[in-house]
């Protein structure tokens, strides 16, 4: 260590061990404190790395963006609400806007009383929106999504519609089916059964 070649100390450079005194006595260990200013850090270049993408899909299409590739036009998505209850079934077809383009309902096509709430009822109704749909497709490229509430007899009937050949020309531009039925878990009490 007198040779400059390591690290020196004062109380190295002071006192010049004797080959045999550095064999007997083991030389004294240096005394730091470690200061802890929290988890290592990484070198300055190796950050921010980039993330994987989570949907290669997604990051393929972007990608393709980028290098100047005709990017599609997303479809406006319209929505059809179908509100079937004991009483009565309620469709509607609106624009992505909220505007309503069509309501039918049960009554409005002419059914009377307990026959509004019908089978035949519902899916006089479908038939009217799938209707409208096919008019709006041939005006402008639209992709719908489709909203149920309740459980009444109108909810099958809209669905059957769709499987069947009126709705041959609507059902690929469907995108999602959700059900908005709100269910009670615990809640108020109900009301009193009717008795007829």
């Amino acid at each position: 260590m007198a040779d400059g070649s390591g690290p020196s100390s004062p109380a190295s450079a002071s006192t010049t061990p004797s080959p045999s005194a550095s064999a007997s006595e083991p030389e004294p260990e240096p005394s730091f404190t470690p200061i802890d200013d929290g988890p290592p850090t990484a070198p300055a270049d190796s950050f921010p790395r980039a993330p994987a993408p989570t949907n290669p899909i997604a990051h393929a299409a972007r990608e393709k963006g980028r290098k100047g590739g005709v990017a599609q036009a997303k479809a406006p998505l319209y929505a059809v609400s179908v509100k079937s209850t004991r009483n009565n079934t309620i469709a509607t077809f609106a624009r992505p806007d909220g505007n309503q383009l069509v309501t039918l309902t049960g009554g409005k096509l002419g059914f009377k009383k307990s026959n509004r709430n019908g089978y035949e009822a519902g899916y006089q109704c479908a038939v009217g929106i799938i209707g409208a749909i096919e008019k709006e497709m041939a005006r402008v490229d639209l992709d719908w999504e489709l909203f149920l509430k309740g459980f009444g007899q109108g909810r099958d009937a809209i669905l059957t519609a769709l499987t069947t050949a009126v709705g041959e020309q609507v059902k690929p531009k469907l995108r999602r089916i959700t059900d908005r039925t709100p269910l009670k878990i615990g809640g108020t009490r109900g009301q009193k059964t009717r008795r007829i």
